[in-house]
């Protein structure tokens, strides 16, 4: 009986652990920002709005984006977080997608300034 409990009991903390590592794997706003807007002239965003995207790019960047979608903003309305990060996702599907001049809709989506100035906590 013992040991039935004891494997019992390493099965549960295994899947414990398991639901924290993956509950960590979750990307914040800070984390898609670094990823995506870091790096100034060679950034991800850059990169795969340029006019020599790689389709590995586009996509690495749309996943940042849909992961941005799910997070909650740190301030302001909800509902303006939707539309923002929406049309980032929108704009960035179309660009996976290689619509034509669905780079420049990314970069206007990408607004920095329209966001923070309504969802960024002050410094």
């Amino acid at each position: 009986m013992r040991i039935v409990m004891a494997v019992a009991g390493l099965a549960l903390a295994f899947l414990l652990g398991l639901g924290v590592a993956w509950a960590e794997d979750k990307l914040t706003i800070s984390d898609v920002m670094k990823q995506a807007h870091g790096g100034g002239q060679n950034s991800l965003l850059n990169k795969a709005t340029g006019p020599n995207a790689s389709k590995e790019d586009k996509e690495k960047l749309l996943s940042l984006y849909k992961a941005l979608a799910e997070c909650k903003p740190p301030r302001g309305d909800e509902k303006s977080w939707k539309e923002k990060t929406s049309a980032l996702v929108a704009a960035a599907e179309a660009n996976v997608k290689g619509e034509p001049g669905a780079g420049a809709k990314v970069r206007q989506a990408a607004n920095c300034m329209a966001c923070h100035r309504v969802h960024r906590p002050p410094q």
